[in-house]
């Protein structure tokens, strides 16, 4: 199955109503907490900020 280009666009200019956001958002959130919570979300994210930390000395 081939599609054209004007096809393709007019997929893209769909808008997903805000509801949709805030119902996806408010469905993960409770999980996003629990995890970073943990020990193991605690790590993650330790690490990532000590990679920011370094990416910015880099840039300066």
């Amino acid at each position: 199955m081939t599609h054209n280009k004007s096809e393709i666009h007019e997929m893209d200019a769909i808008e997903i109503p805000e509801y949709v956001y805030e119902s996806l958002a408010r469905s993960l959130l409770p999980t996003i907490q629990k995890y970073y919570e943990s020990g193991e979300g605690k790590q993650a994210f330790a690490e990532w900020q000590a990679a920011q930390t370094a990416d910015n000395k880099e840039k300066t």
